[in-house]
């Protein structure tokens, strides 16, 4: 339990900084890339070694760490361009609606037990996100697309992807910690390698500047980030609870958490609809728990 509440924590933290990312101007892309690039110098001297070498290509798992790295910065990309095009609500309501994708693969994949009162859990969940992120409207005035509305389908999707398949791999190849560190290690190398392409590319044709900043914020982002995902892991491949258990914990888990930081912190003024949420993510939570262990 103690790493599932540590990934909880960790993920609502860059949640967080997110936000600060945008009260202080900072190039989220520039701030991505640079991340993942602090990410791997985490990982690495968590390790030990630097494990990018050219026999790590023979790794069983290492085919899945490129898929990750490919999806990890698309996904972290894609976020910001949903928030932009559709607005925050509904992109955080698909990405944290996905929970219910990994759910699914591991009840057919795993035949992991879902009880009556896990089942009302989950549902309950999925509730607790739509009412939590039922805000006001965020682009009133906005006309939005068909190919826009698009963009949190996508999200919703590759979202749940990350989960299922964060689970498929620790089931089938990370069977130590020192794989398990290597498989990460090599996930952000790629996401790195192809944001470091991309950002090259901005500065040499001149759309992008370097900002220290921009660095900065990498370090800030990239240190809890990859340990966020070491943990969840870590929580998977514990036996406390089941990955249909662990993942919709930590999605609401982390949403609970943000939220609270916004009406305690920034202030944040919500509606009935708002609370009823976060007070169904804690009945969730202990549904789901209770569910698990029955």
């Amino acid at each position: 339990m103690l790493y599932l509440f540590l990934s909880i924590f960790l993920n609502a933290y860059i949640g967080i900084v997110f936000a600060y990312f945008n009260k202080y101007k900072i190039d989220i892309f520039q701030a991505i890339v640079f991340n993942y690039a602090i990410c791997v110098i985490t990982g690495s001297i968590a390790l030990g070694e630097f494990p990018i070498k050219p026999a790590i290509v023979h790794e069983s798992y290492f085919s899945w760490a490129i898929i990750m790295g490919i999806l990890f910065i698309s996904v972290f990309n894609l976020i910001g361009i949903s928030s932009i095009k559709v607005g925050i609500t509904i992109t955080q309501t698909s990405n944290k609606l996905s929970l219910i994708i990994p759910v699914i693969f591991s009840y057919f994949l795993y035949h992991e037990k879902i009880l009556p009162i896990k089942l009302i859990g989950i549902l309950l969940a999925l509730v607790a996100v739509i009412l939590v992120s039922s805000k006001s409207k965020t682009l009133p005035n906005k006309k939005i697309s068909g190919w826009e509305y698009a963009l949190p389908i996508t999200l919703f999707i590759s979202s749940g992807i990350i989960d299922s398949l964060t689970k498929y791999v620790q089931n089938r190849f990370l069977t130590s910690a020192e794989i398990s560190n290597s498989y990460l290690i090599s996930g952000f190398f790629v996401a790195f390698l192809i944001g470091a392409v991309a950002l090259i590319y901005l500065y040499i044709s001149k759309k992008k500047t370097f900002d220290i900043k921009n660095f900065v914020a990498g370090i800030i982002l990239g240190i809890p980030n990859y340990f966020s995902i070491y943990f969840l892991v870590k929580a998977l491949q514990s036996d406390s609870l089941s990955s249909s258990a662990i993942i919709p914990i930590n999605n609401i888990g982390v949403l609970f958490v943000v939220s609270s930081f916004g009406i305690f912190v920034f202030k944040e003024k919500l509606s009935k609809a708002n609370y009823l949420g976060l007070a169904f993510t804690l009945l969730a939570i202990i549904l789901i728990f209770l569910g698990d262990k029955i």
